[in-house]
């Protein structure tokens, strides 16, 4: 699947995981700088992982990295965030 870098997330509590696998309890606006496939025992089953900013985050200038978040999402948040942009 190919996220386009950009693509905001809208994400529910349960739709994301924390980077230590933990399930997001809150929601969670990402805009998109990366989607890679999880490696098995990597990341939660049925998500991917995405580095991203928060919507409220003023880029790659603002932080260490190209990006400062890095969430599992589940896979059917991903699709539904690319059928949007279409």
């Amino acid at each position: 699947m190919r996220v386009p870098a950009g693509t905001r997330l809208s994400l529910a509590a349960g739709d994301w995981a924390s980077h230590l696998g933990l399930p997001g309890t809150v929601p969670l606006e990402v805009r998109t700088v990366a989607v890679a496939i999880a490696s098995a025992g990597d990341a939660p089953v049925g998500t991917m992982w995405v580095r991203g900013h928060l919507l409220e985050c003023a880029g790659p200038a603002a932080c260490a990295r190209s990006w400062c978040l890095r969430v599992a999402v589940r896979v059917e948040r991903l699709y539904d965030a690319v059928a949007d942009r279409t």
